[in-house]
């Protein structure tokens, strides 16, 4: 990736403001002037995340004796992060760097609230080749590289060992398709105890978009045109009708999955072995280790199958640190992110089981070494992963809330699929147009 020179004035007025309230002297935390006191990071994720950042920022704090750095966890809810992290911005108190996913990105990156890191990469040893070049690509606009990956992961079929080889079955390849997928849930779907109920499911629907938009991406659909502009005419199209028939049918009309409460933990009765194949991501992959040492529950992967006909697709999540462009400590906000982004960085996140790493040599070194084949599996459906449309389009987050109501309308209130889609199309095309 070339580098370049950073984007020139024009920052907005939103931008604008946030100076103004800058040059108060107001501060991220206890009132301290920004440019001034600990180095602040802000990230989200909880517990389990915060402890992992810890551990990374310690190899950082070695090479900086006497320095303090405060990592500060606003929350774990993805909307409440975003809207306290814009508030600190707006306010004039923004942190020296930041833990953004790809949602983040339009509201921030596109209203020029973050640094262009593409002038200083180079100066702190960031070689921006050595990162997989989709995930980087997507935090960068044009020339500008906004934000430096910590890992990334695509969705990923997770199917219990134990239950298939009880069955007779052999575990999935990664070319497989929609029929071999319904025909082995279908198998697997059983009343093992003979009350005449079932207890035990070949699979389970998640009413999450992120979690069902790639199997219908996978049937050829999609939820909104290739421009991003409008949803009526793909989300309505007879190809993503079919899709999202398929699969609400899983629950309405094959009856191999079961009926399941928005809000519930989808990973749990797989856990329990009351499911045999559940969509995952990477981030799934602590509580599968916790689960299968030294009890005998064997988990294996394999891709997201396509219906016959197309390509084999998945989605792609990813994490990157990033600096606020108002921070006034530039020099040591992106020395910081180098090394929170660096080689040892991202082996810790990876030996966690938190996310692929998204330097490429340590994603395949980290692979190699897994007896199991489980991050080899990840790897093998990464190439197949698509960016999603959170990174590209702006409050998504009222798109996800319609698109997430249609698939309950389907499978919990019997709506027919064809005008369901077409209500919800409508509603996506006001929430686009009134962003233009």
């Amino acid at each position: 990736m070339k580098r370049s020179a950073r984007r020139p004035g024009g920052v907005g007025i939103i931008r604008r403001a946030a100076l103004a309230l800058l040059l108060c002297g107001c501060g991220w935390s206890g009132g301290e002037r920004p440019g001034q006191g600990a180095i602040e990071i802000v990230n989200h994720g909880g517990y389990a995340r915060a402890r992992i950042e810890s551990s990374v920022l310690e190899s950082y704090l070695a090479v900086h004796p006497g320095l303090r750095v405060v990592q500060r966890h606003p929350s774990s809810d993805p909307a409440v992060y975003r809207r306290r992290l814009l508030d600190a911005i707006l306010a004039g108190r923004p942190p020296d760097a930041v833990l953004l996913d790809l949602d983040d990105l339009p509201g921030l990156a596109d209203h020029g609230m973050l640094l262009d890191l593409a002038p200083y990469v180079a100066r702190v040893g960031v070689v921006p080749a050595e990162y997989d070049s989709t995930i980087l690509n997507a935090f960068v606009r044009g020339r500008a590289i906004y934000a430096l990956p910590t890992g990334y992961s695509p969705l990923v079929v997770a199917y219990n060992r134990d239950i298939f080889e009880r069955a007779g079955l052999a575990g999935p390849p990664d070319d497989w398709t929609w029929s071999e997928f319904l025909g082995l849930a279908k198998q697997l779907t059983r009343d093992r105890d003979g009350d005449g109920a079932i207890d035990q499911w070949g699979t389970e629907v998640d009413d999450r978009v992120t979690f069902w938009l790639p199997w219908v991406w996978a049937g050829g659909g999609d939820v909104l045109c290739s421009d991003g502009k409008r949803a009526s005419g793909c989300l309505d199209s007879p190809v993503t009708i079919a899709a999202l028939r398929w699969y609400a049918g899983w629950v309405t009309h094959d009856r191999v999955a079961p009926p399941k409460a928005r809000g519930d933990d989808p990973l749990e009765p797989f856990l329990r072995g009351q499911v045999a194949m559940l969509t995952v991501d990477h981030s799934a992959v602590p509580r599968l280790r916790s689960r299968a040492a030294g009890r005998g529950f064997r988990v294996g992967f394999a891709a997201i199958p396509a219906r016959p006909g197309f390509p084999r697709v998945t989605v792609l999540s990813a994490a990157a640190y990033a600096v606020p462009a108002l921070t006034l400590r530039r020099k040591l906000a992106v020395e910081l992110l180098a090394s929170l982004t660096d080689s040892l960085a991202e082996r810790i996140r990876g030996e966690a089981g938190l996310e692929l790493p998204a330097l490429s040599a340590v994603g395949a070194a980290l692979a190699a070494g897994d007896t199991l084949g489980w991050e080899a599996a990840f790897l093998r459906a990464a190439p197949h992963g698509r960016i999603p449309w959170a990174a590209r389009v702006g409050r998504w987050g009222e798109i996800d809330a319609a698109l997430a109501g249609l698939m309950d309308r389907i499978i919990v209130g019997g709506a027919d699929p064809e005008a369901a889609a077409h209500a919800v199309a409508l509603r996506v095309d006001r929430v686009l147009s009134s962003t233009r």
